[in-house]
């Protein structure tokens, strides 16, 4: 074989060998699939942690969040909850975590490049040495080979940081859910709150003008016709007070999917809906496992773990292997190898094990940190579950038919002479406050039936009404 045919077999195998190690070993990435209720789009559940790949989950695309349109006309829970999950703007920057995530998994299957170099020596001196005539010129091709396991740890740890930028998301998106529940059941009662202010603007304008006739007649003092136009003035302004906090309720419902002014006619739902029993505490405890803040440690602790096993693998020295032809100036040619190690002779990278180590420690007491907090929420919510329960009850039952059939009586009694103009502001007073505290307590327990949802990892709203009503809000 020539020199010229030995330099283009070398330099096509240093081809061949670098193309090669550019192509990493097979990297599964991970499937997006999260179950979806088909008829809202709305992810039904969360997936469970699986340290040895990324959790499935569903991340939108640029052009599903794009071609989503505003919503319009009368608005559902449904629709609020998709709409806040594709085009919410906290949620949508997650989803690029995953995707550098993933990237840095893409990266971490490559293997080093290698190296190609010419070296010429003995050139341009003097007598035997001038101009190339005793030249030797080498053309090497070296490759670093990564001993101890050092691939495969770098890659178990980057598909780890997978997962966690996947659980990352999924506490985001159940964030974004609870926040848009909780928004949209605001809006609801705001409206049922600008309702209930009107229907009293009515009765007030009725009676002031019951009273007049009767000022009129000589049956009252003129100060109870005074007394009437303050109440009446008192529902003009409570009703105008309901109409801003309508408003800025409906802004912060669309400002979850990123709009800046809410385009939507009405919240479609009836606070009173679905109030059921809250489930069992023990039941509710025993889901803490699925809430993703608790879940992800098990991710967490891994990847740590992993960490711990790349700066283990250092402790192994890579080795470079190097070899080509040598060339002599008189026509005259070689093969040259070698072999390089590094020498560990100013440490063996302990620092950096000893922080992995700690960092391994301090997660293990963080996931513990977790589930005691996981668990205390889920208590603290539940009793305020239960308390709003019994008060919508309470309310249902009792208090506000109770206060409707007093203000009935007395307002028919003062029309009889029976009773008096204060007894009858005392009663429509106390109707208002009954009805009003109704709201709260629906609003209360619809609010704390959120936040346990988002504790536990679980859909609660499993009633009999929903199950029919597929579109039911509340």
């Amino acid at each position: 074989m020539t020199m010229t045919n030995r330099f283009a077999a070398l330099a096509a195998s240093g081809l061949v060998l670098a193309a090669c190690s550019q192509a990493p070993d097979k990297i599964v990435l991970p499937n997006p699939s999260l179950a979806v209720d088909t008829a809202s789009g709305v992810p039904l559940s969360v997936p469970s942690a699986d340290v040895s790949a990324s959790m499935p989950m569903t991340v939108p695309s640029d052009a599903s969040r794009l071609a989503s349109g505003e919503p319009s006309g009368p608005l559902t829970l449904q629709r609020a909850l998709a709409q806040a999950l594709l085009t919410s703007p906290d949620l949508g920057q997650f989803s690029y975590d995953i995707r550098s995530a993933e990237a840095r998994t893409l990266q971490a299957g490559y293997r080093p490049n290698p190296e190609i170099s010419v070296l010429s020596e003995d050139f341009g001196g003097s007598r035997n040495y001038a101009g190339f005539q005793g030249s030797q010129t080498t053309l090497s091709l070296s490759q670093l080979v990564e001993l101890g396991g050092k691939r495969t740890a770098r890659l178990r740890m980057a598909r780890l940081d997978e997962s966690l930028a996947a659980w990352n998301y999924e506490a985001q998106r159940l964030d974004v859910l609870t926040a848009t529940t909780r928004a949209f059941v605001d809006v609801v009662v705001a409206q049922r709150k600008v309702d209930l202010a009107e229907t009293t603007l009515r009765i007030d304008r009725q009676f002031q003008g019951g009273v007049s006739e009767r000022v009129r007649a000589g049956d009252v003092s003129p100060l109870e016709d005074q007394r009437a136009q303050v109440t009446l003035a008192n529902g003009e302004i409570a009703l105008q007070q309901a109409r801003h906090e309508l408003e800025a309720a409906r802004i912060r419902l669309a400002a979850l999917w990123g709009s800046k002014a809410p385009k939507f006619t009405r919240a479609s739902g009836d606070p009173g809906e679905d109030i059921v029993p809250p489930p069992p505490l023990p039941a509710l405890l025993a889901l803490a496992g699925r809430n993703p803040d608790v879940a992800r440690w098990e991710s967490e602790v891994a990847q740590r773990e992993a960490r711990v096993a790349v700066e283990r693998s250092k402790n192994v020295p890579d080795i470079t292997i190097q070899g080509g032809p040598r060339y002599y100036g008189e026509g005259a040619s070689a093969f040259v190898a070698g072999i390089g190690i590094t020498l560990p002779t100013f440490g063996i990278n302990l620092g950096n094990q000893l922080d992995a180590q700690a960092q391994l420690a301090k997660s293990r007491l963080q996931k513990e940190a977790a589930e005691v907090k996981t668990t205390t929420e889920i208590r603290r919510t539940y009793e305020r579950l239960a308390a709003a329960y019994q008060a919508v009850k309470v309310l249902q039952q009792t208090g506000v038919p109770a206060a409707q059939a007093a203000y009935n009586g007395i307002s028919t009694g003062y029309r009889g002479g029976k009773f008096g103009l204060i007894d009858v502001l005392d009663a429509q007073r106390a109707l208002l406050d009954a009805r009003t505290r109704l709201l709260d307590a629906q609003a209360t327990y619809h609010a704390a039936l959120a936040d346990v949802e988002r504790l536990t990892g679980e859909t609660l709203r499993t009633s009999s009404a929903t199950a029919k009503r597929p579109g039911a809000p509340l």
